[in-house]
């Protein structure tokens, strides 16, 4: 069930960080989280945000000359997947970053008579 929600959850944190940089996309971030509270409460997306940034992203790549990647996302079970997939690796990848963060803060900077290891 909460698979279903991935998805709407990947592009509103997306909407969210690049609203930062281009206003255009800020009045997709309330679209976007009303589809992903819509999708966590078991129903369906009345506001089809999915559907409609499924089809923008796949336009987006077809005017660019890339129709068989453009016919691949159309579908919304590819896109669904592309964007948990995305998602989970964003996840994975922020809490290692964050790990290493803080080990290089607690760890103590290194000296000519100690040797530095830096190891997870």
């Amino acid at each position: 069930m909460v698979f279903f929600c991935i998805p709407c959850f990947a592009l509103v944190i997306y909407f969210g960080v690049a609203s930062v940089f281009f206003p255009k996309y800020r009045r997709y971030i309330k679209d976007g989280w009303r589809c992903f509270v819509e999708k966590l409460r078991g129903r369906k997306c009345s506001v089809s945000f999915d559907n409609r940034m499924r089809m923008a992203f796949s336009a987006w790549l077809t005017r660019r000359g890339m129709v068989r990647l453009g016919k691949f996302f159309n579908s919304h079970r590819n896109f669904n997947a592309f964007l948990i997939t995305l998602t989970i690796a964003s996840t994975v990848l922020t809490v290692y970053l964050v790990v290493l963060f803080i080990q290089f803060q607690i760890t103590p900077p290194c000296t000519s008579e100690t040797a530095c290891s830096y190891e997870l």
